[in-house]
């Protein structure tokens, strides 16, 4: 505690000490001196000093000698915050207001104590009652408006927090709390301008250059948030969550070596601080080191067992190890501790799709679980449009992802955009990320509007598209990483449909139609598990565009080398389960001679790991050559060194499958009875080889083995197979685009009669 006589009084009135008491503190003085019976501005001298232990030692004299003294319990409640001990504070302030009920002081330190332990509620109900009492205390309404914005009461939070700076202007710990609430109100700029004025009244604020850098990075800023957090670490240096900050920063920037340097160093100088191993995880996991960023959460926490973003990352870099029970089981972790969290429901969601233990129907009723949790409340904005009810006009189509850049998504959705007949059709597009890439300066070339969302929230969304009285809205992403369901949830569309990213029911009542096609969803058979009506295009839900640079397609390396058949596997490891390792491995035993080659995003650190998988199921371990995936063109020239592809299940490809065969490579598919597991009969389907889609494992194994066995027609097909794409409607951008007007023309149709 600074001496300094303009430091805040210790008695908790708000007011500096020099207008409280007037005096300045002095050393404790020696046993048998002056003054033998302790007095309490002796002891508020000592406390204001920071001698802490001899203030202890003056208050617990007074309150012996005089139990119902009011200020010295306070004072000592007081002292006990200051050291930690939030339990103590609340028991002796408490017994302070038990003495006099009406102080405002007493309940101002009340509040603080309860907030500094997580009690955010309690706290207002105090701190409410602190400015009624005394409506002039400034810093009574900056600690109201944390406990507020703790509570989930934004807008509260703000009126208290701009209450606290109309009565004192210059009260920066004001500008700075409001300048965070801004930033999770989504209003960035604000935030920023706040942040900026708590600078100009206290310029050595680390604090606040610190929150100004976590702002600045939200904004897309990182430049800008590396020199915020570098002035902050220059005045604190060794502060954790500044270098955290910093950290995370230089992450954005792609220096990611001077960002684990920064983790580090927050880990040595606070080994318990969980927020550096949560954010290191984080960095982990972007990069693809998918083990480490597990190893980091689980170090976060076992610091801070209750810390649901550290439970969150877990079951991200779990799912991306292919280890998805385990990922659900954190999942399921971090709802617990935060039910809210609409993200970590829709990654359960899509981890789902990936399990082999989870049926049809209980995957149905998590979605729905998704619906009813969290925007349930929003159904009484449905059908409240008005939109012209011309059946045959030009109709306004919206699609919204934040996969408008070098994505699967974009891939397929790409050649529809440039294919959409404007005459019929105005398009917008929503893109929800920040970031761009060279795909993403193609599709906003070729989009009519283009609208930037990310920082937007869900109802300033909402209105947007209201406001460019969109027809038919159509979602990219279901469940996916930054989708925007809430939006849908809004019905700002009067026709509202999902498509392509997505391989299943969003559960919202608010979207009217899921669009795929009759192979990935035949008639019957997944209807009962939508909430969604399905729409069954006539080809097929795909419309793919090779990629450019292809390399050529090479003879099968098989009859190229004169060797034993080699099977390959190019996939995300959330795709490559216990199920299909063991169905792998039954195929390399029927064919002894046989290889495998896998290829996935982060396998080339956890080479040892699954090769013990596989050696558990009897694949030696010269038989599988496992590969981390290193850029696009390698990734495509791989397939230069294999005979044929092995899908995945029960959630097949999509994209990989269709680079395989545009590489010249025969997929083995094996189709299930769930979305997500018939994307390999869509696929192959529409280009006419039901020949290589299974519908057992046995088939499975089957099909493959004939194909291993088979040097011509696996020539043949590697012949044939890019012509065999370039003539079908896979490939018919136009075709394509054709059958999704006349769906989205159908569906407006029917609104129309709907609502005459």
């Amino acid at each position: 505690m600074s001496s300094s006589r303009n430091a805040p009084c210790p008695c908790g009135s708000g007011r500096k000490y020099k207008h409280c008491h007037g005096a300045d503190a002095t050393r404790p003085r020696r046993a048998g001196s002056a003054d033998r019976q302790p007095s309490l501005e002796r002891a508020r001298n000592l406390h204001q000093a920071g001698y802490l232990p001899e203030a202890e030692a003056l208050y617990r004299e007074i309150l012996e000698r005089s139990p119902r003294n009011a200020d010295a319990m306070n004072m000592f409640g007081i002292l006990c915050a200051q050291r930690g001990d939030q339990n103590s504070a609340l028991e002796w302030i408490g017994k302070a207001i038990a003495v006099d009920s009406r102080n405002a002081a007493y309940r101002f330190n009340f509040g603080k104590a309860l907030l500094q332990l997580r009690r955010p509620r309690e706290a207002c109900e105090a701190l409410e009652r602190s400015v009624s009492l005394d409506p002039g205390n400034a810093d009574a309404y900056n600690e109201l408006g944390l406990a507020r914005a703790e509570t989930g009461s934004f807008e509260a939070a703000e009126k208290a927090f701009r209450r606290a700076l109309s009565l004192q202007p210059r009260h920066w710990e004001a500008h700075n709390n409001l300048g965070l609430l801004l930033h999770r109100l989504g209003r960035g700029e604000e935030a920023i301008l706040s942040l900026r004025r708590a600078l100009e009244l206290e310029p050595r604020s680390a604090e606040s250059l610190r929150n100004l850098g976590l702002v600045l990075r939200a904004q897309g800023r990182a430049g800008e948030a590396v020199e915020a957090c570098r002035a902050a670490a220059d005045l604190n240096p060794g502060d954790p969550a500044t270098l955290t900050n910093l950290g995370n920063a230089l992450g954005d920037l792609s220096r990611d070596e001077e960002a684990i340097g920064c983790f580090r160093d927050a880990v040595a100088a606070a080994p318990e601080y969980a927020d550096a191993h949560y954010n290191w995880g984080s960095l982990c996991l972007r990069s693809g080191r998918f083990r480490e960023a597990a190893d980091r959460f689980r170090a976060a926490l076992a610091i801070d067992p209750r810390l649901a973003e550290a439970e969150s990352g877990l079951a991200s870099s779990l799912h991306d190890l292919g280890e998805v029970e385990g990922a659900i089981a954190a999942c399921r972790r971090a709802l617990q501790l935060r039910p809210e969290d609409t993200n970590t429901h829709s990654q359960l969601l899509f981890s789902l799709l990936h399990s082999s233990e989870v049926g049809l129907r209980q995957v149905f009723d998590e979605h729905r679980e998704w619906s009813r949790r969290h925007v349930a409340g929003y159904s009484s904005h449905l059908g409240r449009h008005a939109n012209s009810r011309e059946p045959e006009r030009r109709l306004r189509i919206g699609y919204v992802s934040g996969d408008f850049r070098h994505h699967s998504v974009a891939q397929f959705f790409e050649p529809v955009l440039a294919s959409h007949d404007r005459a019929g059709f105005e398009i917008f597009c929503y893109y929800n990320l920040s970031r761009a890439d060279q795909t993403t300066e193609r599709l906003r070339r070729s989009a009519g509007q283009w609208r930037e969302i990310a920082s937007l929230g869900d109802d300033a969304v909402a209105d947007r598209v209201r406001a460019d009285r969109i027809d038919i809205l159509v979602d990219l992403s279901g469940h996916t990483k930054f989708n925007r369901l809430p939006v849908f949830a809004r019905k700002p569309a009067p026709v509202q449909a999902t498509w392509l990213g997505y391989l299943n029911t969003t559960g919202l009542s608010a979207i009217d139609y899921r669009i795929t096609d009759g192979r990935a969803s035949p008639e019957g058979l997944l209807d009962e598990f939508h909430t969604e009506r399905i729409i069954r295009l006539p080809d097929s839900q795909w419309c793919y565009q090779a990629p450019s640079d292809c390399p050529d397609v090479m003879i099968p390396p098989a009859i190229r080398e004169g060797k034993p058949v080699t099977f390959g596997a190019f996939s995300s490891l959330a795709k490559i389960g216990p199920r299909v390792i063991a169905l792998w491995c039954a195929l390399l035993e029927r064919l002894p001679g046989a290889r495998l080659l896998v290829m996935g995003l982060g396998l080339e650190s956890m080479r040892d790991e699954y090769l013990s998988r596989f050696a558990s199921r009897g694949a030696a371990a010269q038989r599988v050559d496992l590969r981390g995936f290193q850029s696009f063109h390698d990734y495509l020239a791989a397939h230069g060194a294999v005979d044929a592809m092995l899908d995945t299940f029960p959630y097949t490809g999509g994209t990989t499958t269709c680079h395989a065969l545009w590489m010249g490579v025969p997929v083995i598919s094996l189709a299930g009875d769930s979305g997500p597991s018939r994307g390999g009969a869509s696929v192959l389907g529409t280009i006419g080889l039901d020949e290589l889609l299974a519908h057992t494992p046995e088939q499975y194994l089957d099909k493959a083995c004939s194909l291993a066995n088979d040097p011509e027609r696996l020539a043949e097909l590697r012949a044939g197979m890019r012509g065999r794409m370039s003539v079908s409607p896979l490939m018919d951008s136009a075709r394509f685009t054709r059958n999704l007007e006349d769906a989205y023309r159908s569906m407006w149709r029917q609104w129309c009669k709907e609502r005459t």
